[in-house]
């Protein structure tokens, strides 16, 4: 489980049952930046629209709209927001909906806390990526826009970044991949270098 990830996340609940909300509340407010919970389709929406969060997590069926609605309306109008439909054992039959829709996860009740937090930290996860590699492309699009040996040089640290965007190389190594073949920088200290958003 990528507890990071989640700490970055804020999530909308949605289920008209007092109980679930409760717990839905008191297991992700432990873990996400932010936990909203609602009792209704209509609720869910004005706090999606003000809140724009990463994850909205709804009960498939309650009074008036249902959470299929609401998964509907949500990928319309915000398709990056993940969505996941919670339904009873004896509501399989909303998968196949939930699928057509494009729901991000499915989750039975009763709610094991386990899979609930494991399914939230898969999706943190792929958006936290995303967000990164969306920062490293913009990056270089903008470094393609400059052009020059300047760029050469960033281009290749930014390449050469690892998971927690530091940069561990010699002046050599990034004189010998920006210079042509018959120039030499002759530097032999290591350096670090983070690069920061």
């Amino acid at each position: 489980m990528n507890v990071d990830a989640l700490k970055t996340m804020q999530v909308v609940c949605v289920d008209d049952e007092q109980e679930a909300l409760e717990q839905m509340h008191l297991a992700l407010n432990s873990f996400c930046k932010t936990t909203v919970c609602v009792s209704s389709t209509e609720k869910a929406l004005l706090a999606i629209d003000e809140l724009r969060p990463d994850i909205v997590l709804t009960d498939v069926r309650m009074p008036g709209a249902s959470g299929l609605d609401l998964l509907e309306s949500v990928k319309k109008k915000h398709p990056s927001i993940a969505v996941i439909i919670v339904s009873a054992h004896s509501e399989s039959e909303y998968l196949l909906d939930a699928i057509r829709l494009k729901a991000d996860g499915y989750l039975l009740k009763p709610l094991n806390l386990y899979e609930m937090l494991e399914l939230l930290s898969s999706i943190a996860t792929q958006k936290t990526m995303k967000k990164e590699l969306d920062h490293k492309n913009f990056l270089l699009s903008l470094l393609n826009s400059i052009g020059g040996k300047r760029v050469q040089i960033i281009e290749y640290i930014i390449s050469h970044l690892d998971d927690d965007l530091m940069f561990h190389g010699t002046y050599d190594e990034v004189a010998e991949a920006s210079a042509p073949a018959s120039r030499q920088w002759s530097t032999h200290s290591r350096s670090s270098w983070r690069i920061m958003y």
